[in-house]
């Protein structure tokens, strides 16, 4: 009998989004010396921020630092769907590219007695360093992941009474870091998991993976959060649409709307490097 293909593709559209599936590439890493000391020179030179050129001719105000912020990686990288508790609630597949060969592994099993088939998140910290900088894009990002397995491997396991693949799931959790300094917390999707074998992700369809948005920064100074940079030149979009950080944001956007205020920051920050 020949392998049977599977595919679990998934997408998302959280409130505020600026796109029918939306996904993130996160990093988080320790900022050298040399990058500390390179952040102080173009914030006293006020060239954080420069004008640049889009893809369809039109300009606006981007960040040569911040967009190199991203190798920082040192301790997390990883790309995925980004949504805002529950999987289940909030993804769908809305271009139908999944195969009907398979069901997640439930949270708990028939008895409704936890099921240690199930991958609970993971929950994302950072270590207590001096300066740590969390960085987060956002982007299209339209989850697929495929692969080809054994059919004999397939079980009933769900409501359906049909014999399928179990998903198990590999998901960060964001919620813990994100709001204990007044953010909005998430979770990412960046892994499935099909009867214990991990699937391949399919992170090369041009059309639903085209844009990049703005990208957010927030550095922390031994456990304390001291700044939060982005690149955007509008108003937030999820995950950071809603906050009760009183830290104002260092961005183009800011810079034109209140400069008194930019400035401020702008201040704030160097005192605090």
């Amino acid at each position: 009998m020949g392998k049977e293909q599977i595919v679990v593709a998934l997408n998302n559209e959280p409130e505020s989004s600026p796109s029918k599936y939306l996904g993130a590439e996160i990093a988080i890493g320790t900022l050298t010396l040399d990058k500390i000391a390179e952040l102080k020179s173009i914030l006293q030179n006020g060239l954080l921020f420069e004008e640049m050129g889009g893809l369809w001719g039109e300009t606006f105000k981007g960040s040569v630092y911040l967009t190199e912020l991203m190798d920082v990686n040192d301790e997390y990288h990883k790309n995925g769907l980004i949504f805002y508790e529950s999987l289940y609630d909030n993804c769908s597949d809305i271009n139908l590219y999944s195969t009907e060969n398979w069901a997640f592994v439930p949270e708990d099993n028939e008895d409704m007695l936890p099921n240690p088939e199930f991958k609970p998140p993971v929950k994302i910290q950072t270590k207590s360093s001096e300066f740590i900088v969390l960085s987060i894009r956002t982007e299209d990002l339209y989850f697929k992941a495929k692969g080809e397995l054994n059919p004999e491997n397939k079980m009933v396991f769900d409501e359906t009474n049909i014999a399928k693949f179990k998903i198990q799931t590999g998901i960060d959790e964001f919620h813990s870091i994100m709001s204990s300094f007044g953010f909005s917390g998430f979770n990412l999707l960046h892994t499935v998991y099909a009867n214990g074998v991990e699937l391949e992700r399919d992170e090369d369809d041009i059309e639903e993976a085209f844009n990049i948005y703005y990208s957010s920064h927030l550095i922390f100074s031994e456990g304390k959060l001291i700044a939060w940079l982005a690149t955007n030149n509008h108003s937030h979009h999820f995950p950071f649409d809603y906050y009760e950080s009183k830290i104002p944001c260092i961005s183009p956007y800011l810079m034109e709307m209140d400069p008194e205020t930019y400035q401020l920051a702008i201040n704030n920050l160097l005192e605090n490097l």
